[in-house]
């Protein structure tokens, strides 16, 4: 039997990473960043995740700690005001990458779903997808609002595969970092990178995506095609 080698395959359907993949990456990591580690060294916190890690790492180690204790809410209670801080100072300066309304249009024109999963909070994304227009193409949309683990762990990503009853090998997550292909591996998907976004091509050379693409609009046809 013939496999189709992974830059000639096409998927059922796609679910997106938002910042860097649909718009471009405006995230302040490093002052950001410094801010969540003081932040999380008040609360008590330490270890390599928390000095050294980013602001994924550092929500998904304080998630590991407090979910059992059943202090989730007290972890979204401090800490998530400011995540969405640095989410709105994003908002402001978040700008559509060339061919992402474009493809995103034409899928839904032919009948493919596409879904956003994203480490970026429910308020400034669902006012990103409304002011970009793109909010009637992309359902779900799940952001770390509605996880308790971020990526590069996978509960966002299984939960839209859940919802829609799909094999994982027949979606393509489309993202710009190690996150996204460490959250698509973990969840048994196909994954494309986006150059251009949180991370440069060097990063991945240990951790490979399916495809690299420089424009969004690269993979029509490949999505929804049978």
């Amino acid at each position: 039997m013939h496999i189709a080698p992974a830059s000639a395959r096409s998927y059922a359907a796609a679910i997106f990473d938002f910042e860097g993949t649909l718009v471009d990456f405006q995230w302040q990591l490093e002052p950001a960043e410094v801010e969540l580690r003081r932040a999380f060294a008040d609360l008590g916190f330490s270890g390599g995740e928390f000095a050294h890690g980013n602001y994924a790492a550092m929500w998904n180690a304080a998630a590991d700690m407090l979910v059992p204790q059943g202090r989730l809410a007290e972890l979204r209670r401090v800490l998530g005001p400011v995540y969405d801080r640095w989410d709105a100072d994003a908002l402001s300066r978040w700008a559509l990458r060339p061919g992402a309304a474009e493809l995103l249009q034409g899928l839904a024109a032919g009948g493919a779903r596409t879904a956003i999963v994203s480490n970026i909070g429910r308020q400034a994304l669902g006012a990103a997808l409304s002011r970009l227009g793109l909010s009637r193409w992309l359902s779900p949309v799940v952001t770390r609002d509605e996880v308790t683990w971020m990526k590069p762990r996978a509960e966002g990503i299984l939960r839209v595969l859940s919802q829609w009853q799909a094999d994982p090998g027949a979606v393509l997550f489309v993202g710009d970092s190690r996150a996204d292909v460490s959250g698509a591996r973990a969840a048994a998907m196909p994954v494309a990178i986006i150059r251009g976004g949180e991370c440069d091509e060097a990063a991945f050379a240990d951790a490979p995506p399916d495809l690299f693409i420089s424009r969004l609009d690269e993979l029509a046809g490949r999505i929804g095609a049978s």
